[in-house]
């Protein structure tokens, strides 16, 4: 689990696609109430377990995205204090009880703020921003691979995923936003926050220049004008 600011920890999990690992990342934000936010979910280890009950009491976890629902179970069953919160039309899962993540709690206050993507309503993506670190956290809106390794990996990665991923978009995204007026006036809205670096949801985070490289790569996918 790597440390990328104050009170907020990087922690990725293998996931595989075309024979590829695409990988899943869970961000852990620390409030500064000591309770602890997952964003995102994955099949924990009882040492991953135990270490991050040891950065605080997990209070929430999320899977802020439709179709992001590979890991629930196992996630909640690994903090079975925490409550889960997702969007609207998010799949129900056997033995997993969702609450609304919008609005989102009273406890967060302004140290989290969540925006929901519009415009791509099948992915129903909500984007996080924790301020204090100015960190944007995401699910599938950036994917980066600056190192895809084999010729078959990067063969791979170019086709499910597009051109460019370093970072970039998916197919699968591009394909999903309907409203481009909306959509654009939701990113509009995320390069309001002054966030220094992004957590994806697959593959490493930006951790130099991403508010720069962010609007490179949605303005190459046609969301933002050039």
């Amino acid at each position: 689990m790597e440390k990328l600011a104050e009170n907020v920890w990087f922690l990725p999990f293998e996931l595989k696609a075309l024979g590829v690992n695409i990988g899943r990342n869970v961000t852990v934000i620390r409030l500064s109430s000591g309770e602890l936010l997952l964003h995102s979910t994955a099949p924990f280890t009882s040492q991953q377990v135990e270490r991050i009950r040891g950065l605080g009491k997990v209070r929430w976890i999320t899977d802020p995205m439709v179709d992001h629902d590979t890991f629930s179970q196992k996630g909640i069953a690994a903090f079975e204090e925490a409550v889960f919160l997702a969007p609207d039309g998010f799949p129900e899962q056997q033995g997993v009880s969702v609450q609304p993540l919008l609005p989102i709690p009273e406890a967060w206050g302004e140290e989290i703020q969540v925006l929901r993507l519009e415009g791509a309503d099948s992915f129903s993506e909500h984007v996080f921003f924790h301020r204090s670190s100015r960190t944007l956290i995401v699910c599938d809106l950036l994917m980066n691979f600056p190192d895809p390794g084999s010729s078959w990996q990067r063969m791979a990665l170019r086709i499910g995923l597009g051109p460019k991923q370093d970072p970039g978009t998916s197919r699968r995204l591009k394909f999903a936003v309907k409203d481009r007026q909306r959509f654009r006036a939701s990113l509009e809205k995320v390069l309001q926050w002054p966030f220094e670096r992004v957590v994806v949801g697959h593959g490493e985070p930006l951790r130099e220049d991403a508010y720069q490289l962010s609007k490179a790569a949605w303005t190459k996918a046609g969301w933002l004008e050039s």
